[in-house]
């Protein structure tokens, strides 16, 4: 079988609810804010209550864009930042 040899990646996110739902997007390119608003849209459009996500300090999840995002659904979602090595979050 003829292979290019080409490297792809593929990067994922996820959220996992108190009943143990788990809520993932996979995507292509760099995680950035554009990635994390994207998903945050995602992730309030399939639940009918406020979401409590707990995130680590990855830039992302601090930038201008993801902020603004808060502001505008801060009925529908609130970001809490975790104070400890994002190595001991079960979800990662």
């Amino acid at each position: 079988m003829r292979r290019t040899g080409n490297r792809f990646s593929v990067n994922a996110m996820s959220a996992i609810s108190t009943k143990g739902r788990m809520h993932f997007m996979v995507f292509a390119e760099s995680f950035d804010a554009k990635v994390m608003c994207r998903f945050l849209d995602r992730l309030v459009g399939h639940l009918d209550r406020k979401v409590h996500l707990v995130v680590d300090r990855h830039p992302a999840h601090r930038s201008k864009a993801v902020r603004a995002w808060l502001v505008d659904h801060a009925d529908e979602t609130e970001l809490h930042f975790l104070s400890y090595p994002p190595e001991l979050n079960p979800d990662e």
